[in-house]
């Protein structure tokens, strides 16, 4: 009893400093915000001494997060050994939405729906210091509306050493991570709000069952969430990912012997004068997982580009999209053969000059996607369609968050829906949404 005790003494303690530590940073912001409004400090000023003050509490956290977790070892609440080297985390995405969805021949249908879009538990585990794994539940709704699980992610992780200019690798055998979607989730933080331009238009999902290797160019960027606004994809002169897949995605059975090549190259060029800029070129080359009659499996390729630059206060991408087919080999046009397809992408984000609580915690965001269904007008000569959303976000405590979006889409009049095929005079209805989405991550 005096043990159990002794633990809730602590705990009771570590929050207390916790809150306190909170008060005391909101008090700080706001006397910086006067200093700068009175011209007694410029705005690099006060960031640096922001960002000196935030670093040096983030040790100070540390440092009583590891006192606490001896001082319970020392209590007899020691961790098992069989416990050791796991890591729990959990990410869902409570959305409510209310809108029209689009169908043929200008018609649409109303909605009004409290939706969970997602929910993922991940189990990790350090096996060992070059070997680990991990394992990720997908929870979603099936078209009869019952919640199904499925497995997103299930692999082993082996961490070669150094290797020259190659450093912090990552070998991933398994289903995991395909080279774009993860590291462009990591840049535009609204995935909640709804898949990334190229998933949505229908060319590949966020996973595949492969064997992929990942890493940084020169070692990891100093002090890169300080200077960039995140510590993720972080390499000093950019990151690489590289793999071998079935090609279908995570959710599809593999109907072909053929394999898909897929990389990304990502350039941080000033990393000491503009270490926000970075240049990605994604590449993928197989074929596509759908057989058509005798004109086979239809080819499946990809060249993209973009350019992206991320800072503490906003963050903007801009990138370039051409295609041939999709991973599903559905992207065909009467005959079998693969459709080509072209399109671009716009994303800001800009963090408000507003102090809530202890930080800047509300964002401005929006989004522009045109896609053409068929660039060569194989089936339409207008099956493009224009995408524009925006709203605001606000941070309420690490990467958890609430967000009040609009999204307006417009088709053209041989556009398929989003991720379908082109269909000649479709003439899609409305398609508009005003979305609240409720993001929890621990």
């Amino acid at each position: 009893m005096k043990r159990t005790w002794f633990v809730i003494v602590m705990l009771f303690v570590c929050l207390s400093l916790i809150g306190f530590s909170n008060t005391v940073r909101a008090d700080q912001n706001v006397l910086i915000d006067i200093l700068v409004k009175k011209g007694i400090l410029t705005k690099n000023e006060a960031r640096k001494i922001l960002a000196e003050a935030q670093k040096k509490e983030q040790v100070k956290e540390e440092a009583q997060k590891q006192r606490l977790v001896r001082e319970i070892k020392e209590s007899g609440f020691a961790i098992p050994d069989i416990l050791r080297g796991f890591k729990f985390e959990s990410l869902a995405y409570i959305d409510y939405s209310n809108g029209t969805s689009p169908f043929p021949h200008g018609d649409s249908k109303r909605y009004n729906r409290f939706s969970l879009t997602r929910g993922y538990l991940t189990v990790k585990k350090e096996i060992l210091p070059w070997l680990h794994s991990r394992i990720t539940l997908d929870i979603h709704r099936d078209s009869t509306g019952d919640y199904k699980e499925r497995l997103k992610y299930l692999y082993g992780e082996l961490r070669p050493p150094r290797l020259g200019f190659l450093t912090d690798m990552r070998l991933e055998i398994g289903q995991g991570h395909i080279p774009w979607l993860d590291f462009e989730e990591h840049v535009n933080p609204y995935r909640c709000q709804g898949t990334m331009a190229m998933e949505r238009a229908g060319i590949f999902n966020s996973a595949d069952v492969g064997v992929s290797l990942r890493g940084y160019f020169g070692g990891k960027l100093k002090d890169a969430k300080e200077k960039t606004g995140s510590h993720h994809y972080n390499g000093r002169y950019g990151s690489w990912h590289f793999g071998i897949y079935n090609g279908g995605g995570y959710h599809s059975d593999e109907n072909n012997k053929n394999k898909v090549i897929e990389g990304r190259f990502t350039v941080r060029p000033l990393p000491d004068i503009v270490p926000g800029l970075q240049c990605s070129y994604l590449g993928i080359y197989g074929e596509g997982n759908t057989r058509h009659g005798n004109s086979g499996y239809p080819d499946y390729w990809v060249n993209a580009g973009m350019i992206s630059y991320e800072n503490p206060s906003y963050i903007f991408t801009a990138q370039y999209i051409r295609t041939k087919g999709n991973a599903k080999g559905s992207w065909v046009d009467a005959t079998g053969h693969a459709l080509q397809t072209e399109g671009y992408s716009f994303f800001g984000d800009y963090r408000l000059p507003v102090v809530m609580f202890s930080a800047r915690r509300l964002h401005l965001f929006a989004r522009y996607d045109h896609f053409d269904q068929d660039r060569d007008n194989d089936i339409g000569s207008d099956a493009e369609y224009d995408m524009i959303m925006g709203g605001i976000a606000c941070d309420i405590y690490k990467e958890n968050k609430i967000l009040l979006v609009a999204e307006n889409t417009d088709y053209g009049d041989d556009a398929g829906k989003k991720g379908k095929l082109p269909v000649g005079n479709n003439n899609l209805g409305d398609d508009f949404r005003i979305q609240a989405v409720l993001q929890l991550k621990y």
